[in-house]
């Protein structure tokens, strides 16, 4: 004996693949008037670049093992790149993300005391007013870099 839900599954399963099977035809249509869109997959994406120096505002020297991170938003916990300054203060960022005009570098003083205490700081980096270059024309907007300068950081 036939279950009585069986023949209403059997009819939803095949609605269902009809409305599929309709998307994917759709999909294969002649290009409307406007032009043919472009065959790609993902996210438009953009390489950022962000390079400068890290001293004390005390005294002007650098700041060695000071956390940088390049982040889209101020409270973002993901990082679009992390890295640490140098010796010299010397910091450079570099990674890809969905286009922006403006992303934020945050700087903390991760190490404790080994070279002193210094206050967490974030800036704003402005691409708008940078020319990117390399851009495919679709779906890559090419490379932007900005030279942020000394970054002063305040001693606790």
């Amino acid at each position: 004996m036939k279950k009585p839900m069986a023949g209403i599954s059997r009819i939803f399963r095949m609605i269902v693949s009809a409305l599929l099977a309709s998307l994917g035809f759709y999909c294969i249509l002649p290009a409307p008037a406007y032009g043919t869109p472009p065959n790609e997959y993902g996210s438009p994406s953009a390489t950022f670049k962000a390079r400068g120096f890290v001293v004390s505002e005390e005294d002007d020297s650098p700041i060695e093992g000071i956390r940088v991170e390049l982040k889209r938003t101020i409270s973002s916990f993901y990082a679009i790149d992390r890295t640490y300054t140098g010796s010299d203060g010397f910091f450079f960022l570099q990674g890809s993300d969905f286009p922006v005009r403006k992303l934020y570098v945050e700087f903390i003083d991760v190490d404790g005391e080994t070279n002193g205490l210094f206050e967490r700081k974030v800036i704003e980096a402005d691409y708008s007013n940078e020319t990117f270059t390399g851009s495919s024309g679709a779906w890559y907007d090419g490379s932007a870099e900005i030279d942020l300068g000394i970054i002063k950081m305040k001693p606790e």
